[in-house]
């Protein structure tokens, strides 16, 4: 009997050491002595008799709020992860408060809130930019925690949401080029149908770094089903069609491509060039000058133009060349055709040479050009 006597008092003693210590952390934050503050509350919620009191995590919420919040030199930088144990501890204490006694509390719901937004800045432009992202995704998991005791939706006022959260850890996932949990995160973004489309433009970039086109394609497409006008994703593709030569396919997304975006010039030199490729010629002409049109001065396109001349000359000109003797009615037509389009590429090579006087390539064929029409003085300047 005298010793489970003596085990009760020693029982008892601990626990009341260990509440001592939540008084102790109390009053140590009264006065601001905030490092004795902080080694008490630690100490009470550390030990066992005090780590599932909702009182003793109300303080240390309160007491790493404080750290958080002084100004004053000497406590200031106490703890580098004074958001993330603030938050931590308010969360644990609105876990164990089933009454509700400290949850309610203007100071408390102030610290939580407060903790909170100062820890998503932490974790997307402090942690994140020096590329701790370790830490990043610590922070976010934490506030994770933190979302379903919103007081008055005030952590969804300050953006802070199950979804956003999601987001950003996907953000961070990519950056970090951790392909595996990039793609589990951007499916369950999908599944959400969560309003931003970089979460597609960029996976794909990642799987396209790491070769993986059909996987890139994938998710360009799983995009498209929410974003079906957006130019980024539609670039991307294009790019991947390009890379792989399907035409058509190709052709068809520039054409969308077009119809969506029809000032831009890149799709309309870029369409001519796929059309001219196909065969189709009327519309490659087409396209390349609307590019023109739009850009005067755009000098791939330039010498596209002229190229697309000068090649339908010589097309011509081989008809004529094949043409039996006795068709002079013809081969008179053909000749005329031939050049009309090849004095339509010396003036597209011309304005392409005028910006691109290096280029040796056309140099030669613009004297070409002009020796085929006997203007020597001119040809001659292309020496």
């Amino acid at each position: 009997m005298k010793i489970l006597s003596v085990f009760f008092i020693t029982i008892t003693s601990v626990s009341l050491a260990q509440n001592f210590n939540i008084q102790n952390a109390s009053n140590y934050l009264r006065n601001k002595e905030l490092d004795k503050a902080k080694s008490a509350a630690d100490e009470a919620v550390k030990n066992e008799s005090t780590s599932n009191s909702a009182k003793a995590w109300m303080y240390r919420g309160k007491i790493y709020y404080a750290l958080l919040s002084t100004k004053d030199e000497k406590y200031k930088n106490l703890d580098a992860e004074a958001a993330e144990k603030a938050v931590e501890s308010f969360v644990k204490c609105f876990e164990l408060d089933k009454d509700k006694i400290y949850s309610n509390e203007s100071e408390v719901k102030e610290g939580f809130i407060v903790s909170s937004s100062n820890l998503m800045y932490k974790a997307t432009s402090v942690y994140r930019p020096n590329k701790e992202y370790d830490k990043t995704i610590k922070s976010l998991e934490i506030l994770e925690k933190a979302v379903p005791y919103d007081p008055d939706q005030a952590l969804k006022r300050n953006n802070i949401t199950k979804e956003k959260l999601l987001f950003e850890k996907y953000k961070t996932y990519i950056l970090a080029e951790d392909l595996n949990k990039a793609k589990e995160l951007a499916n369950q973004l999908y599944t959400i149908k969560y309003k931003d489309p970089s979460i597609y433009t960029s996976i794909a970039r990642l799987l396209l770094s790491k070769t993986d086109t059909a996987a890139a394609l994938d998710f360009l497409h799983k995009g498209q089903t929410i974003f079906d006008d957006n130019i980024d994703l539609l670039n991307i593709e294009i790019d991947i069609l390009s890379r792989q030569k399907k035409l058509n396919e190709l052709k068809q997304k520039l054409e969308t491509a077009v119809e969506a975006s029809p000032d831009n010039e890149a799709y309309h030199a870029v369409l001519g060039n796929i059309y001219d490729k196909l065969g189709e010629k009327e519309k490659a002409e087409k396209e390349y000058l609307k590019a023109l049109e739009l850009n005067p001065k755009n000098e791939p396109v330039l010498f596209n133009v002229g190229a697309y001349y000068f090649n339908t000359g010589n097309e011509w000109n081989k008809k004529l060349a094949d043409l039996p003797p006795k068709e002079t009615q013809k081969a008179k037509e053909y000749e005329t055709k031939a050049n009309e389009y090849f004095k339509k590429a010396i003036q597209y090579f011309e304005e392409y040479y005028s910006l691109k006087p290096d280029d040796k390539a056309v140099k030669q064929r613009l004297r070409q050009l002009y020796l085929r029409f006997g203007e020597t003085e001119k040809a001659d300047k292309y020496k």
